[in-house]
């Protein structure tokens, strides 16, 4: 993990809504973080023409991506993976502001679990014949869980405070399947790319 005396700035989810709705775009950047992160944790990168292509592809965009739009793609690309890095802990799922209403951040992190398993899994990290460890399986099936939840939820305290745990949860989850899979290699080779 990369050393840092604070937070590592992240982009915000109203703001990258709103440049996919300039894009035409009936997706949500969620769904884009939640994968871009699912392809991190699995110890995968992505060449900066390959990584803009990809997301484009998940975007659908109605207007064609300029050069500008792809810099916030490329922009989105480095925070997250700078976030996960950062020896802070600064990470944090890409979902709607505090205040929000708590059936769309609910929503959201349901999707945003989603997302980042149908991408972990895609890149293959962890062989079928081979045994993950415990944690691995819990916090997969965790995230699974979460994916799966029920979004209608009354908004009360409690409410809020459960929202706020289970968020907290799979922050530390998804943190701990990075750094599972994503250690210096013992030959010092480079990371594989996906392409």
């Amino acid at each position: 993990m990369s050393e840092s005396n604070q937070d590592v700035p992240q982009m915000r989810h109203q703001d990258l809504a709103k440049f996919f709705e300039l894009l035409g775009s009936g997706q949500s950047p969620t769904t884009l973080h939640g994968s871009l992160t699912g392809v991190f944790a699995a110890g995968h990168r992505m060449e900066s023409a390959d990584w803009v292509s990809w997301a484009s592809d998940m975007i659908g965009p109605s207007e064609t991506v300029t050069a500008d739009h792809q810099a916030i793609l490329k922009a989105l690309y480095s925070t997250t993976l700078t976030a996960l890095e950062d020896s802070n802990m600064s990470f944090r799922p890409l979902l709607p502001a505090d205040d929000s209403p708590l059936s769309e951040r609910l929503e959201a992190l349901s999707d945003w679990c989603g997302s980042f398993l149908g991408a972990f899994g895609t890149v293959g990290v962890v062989a079928e014949d081979k045994e993950m460890p415990e944690e691995i399986e819990e916090i997969l099936e965790d995230l699974s869980a979460i994916a799966q939840v029920e979004t209608d939820q009354d908004s009360d305290a409690q409410a809020e405070e459960d929202f706020t745990a289970i968020s907290e949860h799979v922050r530390m989850g998804v943190l701990n399947l990075f750094l599972e899979y994503n250690r210096p290699a013992a030959d010092g080779k480079a990371e594989p790319t996906v392409h």
